[in-house]
């Protein structure tokens, strides 16, 4: 039990709290950091006899749950593109207009090289790997929804967190729901690349604003 909780701080609120004090010199270093990381996670979960490795790949039901991510994306995107168009207009679709091959470079990779190791790490591996500390799946929800936003400190504004807390509580009750991670990286993959767009990418990368 000891040991987990070591494991949980020292990977989960330690570790982004060095990265983000070394942000700057770890600049171009941070995407490969966090492809190793999601790595080591998922060479843990294949290693554990008690995880059941259909959860990386299984579809089952995924029509009803994408239509259900479908029916919370669409009306919340709405408002969230509205508001950055009222609040930051310098911002919106400042990326697709003024960047175009930065934007489409960010959409194809992003999924990839973002989305599936953090999808692997803070819902697969997080909920799987402390289970016996945190029974309760909503405690486990919650705390992975904590650390998700944490994680995000590296950017060094508030606007990063906040977005990455409502992503994290989003993605995490997703991966309760359907058990699947293909499922929830399509989920953060669409909303991930719908902030891209918008124009609150600009809040997560290293020189975003303040």
């Amino acid at each position: 039990m000891a040991k987990l909780w070591a494991e949980l701080i020292g990977l989960f609120i330690l570790v982004p709290v060095v990265v983000m004090v070394w942000a700057k010199q770890l600049g171009g270093f941070l995407m490969p950091l966090l492809g190793a990381v999601g790595l080591l996670c998922l060479a843990l979960l294949l290693a554990d006899k008690q995880f059941k490795r259909i959860r990386l790949w299984h579809w089952e039901a995924w029509r009803c749950h994408v239509k259900d991510a479908l029916k919370l994306f669409v009306p919340w995107a709405c408002l969230l593109a509205l508001l950055v168009y009222l609040l930051k207009p310098e911002l919106f679709l400042h990326w697709p207009v003024n960047e175009p091959w930065m934007w489409i470079t960010t959409l194809l990779i992003y999924p990839l090289v973002s989305v599936i190791p953090q999808e692997i790490i803070f819902r697969t591996y997080f909920f799987h790997r402390y289970k016996r500390i945190l029974p309760s799946r909503y405690a486990r929800w919650a705390l992975s929804t904590f650390v998700f936003g944490l994680a995000h400190l590296v950017y060094g504004n508030w606007v990063a967190v906040v977005i990455s807390w409502v992503g994290g509580g989003i993605f995490g009750y997703r991966y309760m729901q359907s058990k699947s991670t293909p499922v929830v990286v399509i989920e953060h993959a669409l909303w991930g690349s719908f902030v891209f767009t918008i124009g609150l990418g600009s809040y997560l990368v290293i020189s975003a604003p303040a």
